[in-house]
């Protein structure tokens, strides 16, 4: 493998365009009742992208393309079709040092992780099937040997894959605000998701949130900030990313001048 970084030209594979979007992101401390609620609709699988991915017809089998790829679905790992249950398995009882990005979008950072680090593993979630089969092509054509991807909703795959306290680093980046009323109990970022990120990231641990929507990163801070698990944000941490490629919607707001929010947090 030649130099261990991606050169930005290379990722450029195809053309997306953004638009900054509404930023009038308003949110609130939640009350008992509130979060008794965000509680109760975690339980009942409510706000999951594309629903639980038990309902998806075939759970148990992974899409052909996926067969001995680099690639998985919690509820299929004993597919005997191929041997990606029986290797990850494998990888994730391992002493490797575990990152985990939920949401990769186009996959820029994490490939660039994953390149930097071939000593660590690496997990990538993206709940667009599209999006992970040509993230595959790029994993494929770098010859990336240490990262996995996954096309489940990580508030359900991760429990039922990982062990507690497996991961070093999880990285939220750049995730859908949702800004309308109805769509909220779609966010990531509730009482019950960080829970989560308590129990998979180990005493010590890193939890890293990118946002170009400032009220988002305010209320990330609010709730991982008030959880016992973790210390309040603290930017000296940053140093334990190190130098890193921008994901696709960070290099679009420097070119656009567009401030970003960052936030990291502390396993206590």
């Amino acid at each position: 493998m030649s130099d261990p970084t991606l050169d930005e030209k290379i990722l450029d594979y195809h053309a997306t365009s953004f638009s900054q979007g509404r930023m009038d992101f308003a949110w609130e401390e939640l009350s008992d009742d509130e979060r008794a609620q965000l509680y109760a609709d975690w339980q009942a699988g409510k706000g999951l992208i594309g629903g639980h991915p038990k309902h998806r017809p075939g759970h148990e089998r992974l899409s052909d393309w996926g067969l001995n790829q680099p690639v998985f679905r919690a509820f299929a790992l004993a597919d005997e079709r191929g041997d990606n249950g029986v290797r990850l398995r494998a990888d994730l009882d391992s002493d490797r040092t575990l990152e985990i990005e939920i949401g990769f979008g186009r996959g820029d950072f994490i490939l660039d992780r994953a390149r930097r680090h071939p000593d660590r593993l690496f997990i990538a979630y993206e709940v667009k099937t599209k999006a992970v089969r040509l993230m595959l092509s790029r994993v494929q054509r770098f010859e990336v040997g240490n990262l996995w991807l996954s096309d489940d909703d990580a508030r359900v795959s991760l429990p039922a894959v990982l062990a507690p306290g497996r991961a070093e680093i999880v990285h939220v980046l750049f995730p859908d605000p949702w800004w309308k009323e109805q769509h909220k109990i779609k966010r990531l970022f509730s009482p019950p998701f960080v829970d989560l990120m308590a129990d998979l990231i180990r005493p010590g641990g890193l939890l890293h949130f990118k946002s170009d929507v400032e009220g988002y990163n305010e209320l990330v801070r609010y709730l991982v900030a008030n959880h016992p698990s973790f210390a309040a944000h603290n930017p000296e941490l940053a140093d334990r990313i190190g130098p890193h490629l921008p994901t696709h919607r960070e290099a679009w707001c420097g070119r656009k001048k567009l401030p970003v929010w960052a936030s990291y947090f502390e396993r206590k």
